[in-house]
């Protein structure tokens, strides 16, 4: 079998976005997350989530993962004010249905790894 040189490959990193509507504003989704801000997003997951017993809360998993997800997917900006409460920004993104729509709009292999990323990372 012949080799074939990466570099004939032209690949290029995944840089496509998904635009969604919410509320009159458009919300810009990324659709592929670079390995290096996964593993920041994973990292600040578990450092938040962390109870002082060093265990993962498992509400405090989901509440900084949403957070997260929309911090590090979304064009969406938090000021220092709303990050002081992180339940009450999570309660807001979530009961408004915001949580969902974004994560509808990332690619379901995408978001697969990322979560299986945090729950490994856990365990």
């Amino acid at each position: 079998m012949a080799k074939l040189s990466f570099n004939k490959l032209g690949l290029t990193k995944n840089q496509d976005i998904v635009n969604i509507a919410f509320n009159d504003q458009v919300i810009e989704v990324k659709q592929y997350l670079p390995v290096n801000d996964k593993l920041h997003l994973i990292s600040n997951v578990i450092n938040q989530s962390a109870d002082d017993n060093n265990f993962a809360n498992p509400i405090k998993v989901n509440v900084f993962t949403v957070l997260e997800i929309v911090d590090f997917y979304t064009n969406i900006s938090f000021t220092e004010k709303q990050r002081e409460d992180p339940t009450k920004l999570y309660d807001l993104i979530v009961s408004n249905d915001l949580a969902r729509i974004i994560t509808r709009a990332i690619p379901q292999v995408e978001l697969d790894d990322l979560m299986s990323g945090i729950k490994d990372s856990i365990e």
